[in-house]
């Protein structure tokens, strides 16, 4: 198709630092004037990116091949929605969303956009390696609309990027991969830096686990704000399957091999207080009285352990939250559900530095 424009999306709250190491080499390394735009959107970052941006990014708005947008409305990250609205606010035919942490190499715009003009069905996303490139998706702006966007049901990390691409094949969409080695190239960086403005990392005070056996664990947690929540983590393919379901897996390597770490239905909401140096936590009908000091606690008959490595608890909350995903995927699925019934994207953002330049997203 004639005309054709890509965009590069990338959604960032406080993880500047990975866009000064990717940005502008992204964009010298696919300087296409006329034919590509890059679009920032800082989700109410607090490290100083729209600083950086406005001292070092300004020459690359005022040519108009990069695109500066703020909102300040998010308290924390939300992938689905972050994506969305950035998405919305691209002025292109083809959108590729571009994870902060990623180079693109060197013609990778000039590649989709030759990828794109033979064929009008396609989307493109890397080889299904699963490593930091996997978020990486270009598709046709008309696609996007038409599927309804990021699944914004999906609060947390994990599995957003599965769904998306699956609804696009149920579409009639043929999936593509880009094979360049040149093009997965990526910032290396803690697992923590990938929940760490989500709602439940950053509101986390506490953490313990509890291990049932090799393939089931439960994790209590409670939250600054006095909420508890447990959960109930299973390795087992067995209790959530798309058998007899017409459902693309290509996207999901635990999918082809069966498994997958999924969350029991049972989840157990309640609060708890603090009074002096003891948690009272109430649980439906149950109370308990822990030590706050203590780094292990029995909760009826179940010995729960503190976890406070860092690293750890990244981890455990990408498992819980890619399954707590995964779960809602798979009852909307079950109740054929419209994605994003009440809109996408939603939301008010100010453009290029300018607050009169105010757009609002409805």
């Amino acid at each position: 198709m004639d005309n054709e424009k890509i965009a590069f999306c990338t959604t960032c709250m406080n993880r500047m630092s990975h866009l000064q190491q990717t940005l502008e080499k992204n964009i010298q390394d696919n300087y296409l004037p006329d034919l590509v735009e890059f679009v920032v959107l800082d989700y109410n970052s607090q490290d100083g990116l729209d600083k950086w941006i406005y001292n070092n990014m300004k020459k690359y708005i005022d040519e108009e091949i990069l695109v500066y947008y703020k909102t300040t409305e998010p308290a924390h990250y939300l992938r689905s929605h972050s994506r969305n609205m950035a998405f919305r606010l691209a002025d292109a035919t083809i959108l590729c969303n571009l994870d902060a942490d990623n180079f693109l190499g060197k013609g990778f715009a000039a590649f989709m956009l030759e990828e794109f003009s033979k064929r009008d069905d396609i989307f493109y996303t890397n080889n299904y390696s699963f490593n930091d490139t996997f978020g990486r998706v270009c598709v046709r702006t008309g696609d996007f609309m038409a599927i309804r966007g990021y699944n914004e049901a999906l609060k947390s990390y994990g599995y957003e990027d599965n769904d998306f691409l699956n609804r696009l094949a149920l579409s009639g969409l043929k999936p593509m991969s880009f094979q360049n080695p040149e093009f997965y190239h990526y910032v290396s960086h803690p697992d923590a830096d990938r929940v760490s403005d989500e709602y439940m990392a950053k509101n986390l005070y506490k953490m313990y686990i509890s291990y049932l056996n090799p393939y089931t664990s439960k994790i209590l947690l409670l939250y600054k704000d006095y909420i508890a929540e447990q959960y109930t983590l299973v390795a087992n393919w067995h209790l959530y399957s798309f058998d007899n379901m017409t459902y693309s897996t290509i996207y999901d390597s635990y999918l082809n091999e069966k498994i997958r770490t999924v969350i029991d239905d049972d989840i157990i909401k309640g609060t708890w207080r603090r009074n002096k140096n003891v948690l009272l936590i109430q649980e439906n009908d149950n109370r308990y009285s822990i030590s706050e000091e203590a780094s292990s606690i029995d909760l009826k008959g179940l010995p729960f352990y503190q976890i406070e490595d860092e690293d750890l608890i990244a981890k455990i909350f990408m498992l819980l939250t890619s399954a707590i995903n995964f779960n809602e995927v798979w009852k909307q699925m079950q109740a054929n559900t419209v994605i994003n019934p009440e809109g996408f994207g939603k939301g008010l953002v100010y453009k290029n530095f300018d607050l009169s330049n105010k757009i609002i997203l409805t």
